[in-house]
């Protein structure tokens, strides 16, 4: 039977969830699927527990999952180390996945689509940047024009000050 990584996203969990509408595989097919299964996350992380990996591949027992395993580095699509006392893989490399022409158009689009977001992001921040300045170059502007306002009040207070200190000593006077 031909089930395509596209039905089941080239994971076993799809497929199980799927096996009703979709063709029964033989043992073969199923370990390669959880090959699949196991490269997919593999290329989501670094470590990989036993007990995730037997919840995502459907397998019951670590020794059928370690044969999944040594089954994959013997095909050379992954490069790992198995802890077996910690129950975790340790993976090295795996091997790129075969994308169909669909998958490529389909990225493809994906890639022109996030493109174009980050276009559009970039090109918000700078209006965003030049209002910003703008704002500082008229805040900074109104700062230097209150500074000088400030320093004329002060001066022009200087200027009275004696003025008025002769006027209230006069008033001192008058009223003694």
């Amino acid at each position: 039977a031909v089930v395509s990584t596209q039905s089941t996203g080239g994971k076993y969990l799809n497929f199980a969830e799927n096996a009703g509408n979709l063709p029964e595989l033989n043992e073969v097919e199923l370990t390669k699927l959880r090959i699949l299964t196991i490269l997919r996350m593999s290329s989501n992380k670094r470590v990989l527990k036993y007990s995730d990996m037997l919840v995502e591949t459907g397998l019951s027992s670590s020794r059928d999952l370690e044969q999944v395993i040594i089954q994959s580095i013997q095909h050379n699509v992954l490069d790992c180390k198995i802890d077996e006392a910690n129950e975790q893989v340790f993976v090295n490399q795996i091997s790129g996945y075969n994308v169909t022409a669909e998958q490529q158009d389909y990225l493809l689009d994906s890639l022109a689509k996030w493109s174009e977001s980050c276009r559009t992001i970039t090109e918000s921040m700078q209006a965003d940047v030049n209002n910003a300045t703008c704002k500082l170059k008229t805040n900074v502007k109104e700062t230097v024009e209150f500074q000088k306002a400030v320093e004329a009040a002060k001066a022009s207070v200087k200027k009275e000050k004696p003025h008025r200190e002769a006027s209230s000593a006069k008033s001192r006077k008058r009223l003694a």
